[in-house]
């Protein structure tokens, strides 16, 4: 299980989790992407499903029943407000075959903690902004010690002078802006580059 994490809100962690996860369809895989993003589920908005996938899940629903696919990507959304924990879905999805992405929530309270515990590696996601440095740093010590270890950092527009490079200590891939409404589509081969990226770290 793979979780797309970053201590900051509003870098990227959402469309870097679709663009990973459309990554991997291109390359034959069939993966999952779970939004665990309580305070800010926008997984079915950026994908383009309504949010009732993770309640259907969570009520024992197949995920072929529960889940809409985009793009060869089987999307788990959200709603705000939602009462369905994602916690019971993390468990019937932990020992799945296929890959599982799971969107976490910014900062680094419990609702932070709780998806990594059932991760076993880590995509960390900043800008080059001071604060996304820091609290991308934060996010990724906080994963190590959660047994989901960064394997890679995307490096999402802003950054000043090649600073995340020197912050982490795993390899960085940039993610260039695309334009308003493509979102996640409209960067194709800059998130083939980071999913071939996690691959290679992962052998």
């Amino acid at each position: 299980m793979l979780a797309i994490t970053g201590g900051k809100g509003g870098v990227g962690k959402t469309t870097t989790a679709l663009g990973v996860a459309a990554a991997a369809a291109r390359r034959g895989r069939e993966p999952i992407v779970v939004d665990a993003d309580s305070d800010l589920p926008d997984l079915a908005t950026v994908a383009g499903t309504d949010g009732r996938g993770l309640a259907r899940f969570d009520g024992d629903d197949p995920i072929g029943v529960a889940a809409t696919r985009v793009a060869g990507v089987t999307v788990l959304g959200a709603r705000l407000g939602n009462d369905s924990p994602v916690e019971p879905a993390l468990r019937r999805l932990s020992n799945s075959k296929r890959l599982v992405i799971v969107d976490c929530p910014a900062g680094a309270g419990e609702p932070a903690t709780r998806p990594l515990a059932y991760a076993s590696r880590s995509v960390v996601v900043t800008t080059g902004t001071e604060r996304a440095l820091a609290d991308g740093r934060k996010a990724a010590g906080m994963a190590e010690r959660l047994g989901a270890p960064p394997v890679c950092v995307a490096r999402c527009p802003s950054d000043r002078g090649g600073r995340v490079v020197d912050r982490f200590d795993v390899p960085v891939v940039s993610v260039p802006a695309v334009a308003a409404g493509a979102q996640w589509r409209g960067a194709e081969a800059a998130y083939g580059r980071l999913y071939e990226e996690i691959t290679r770290q992962n052998a």
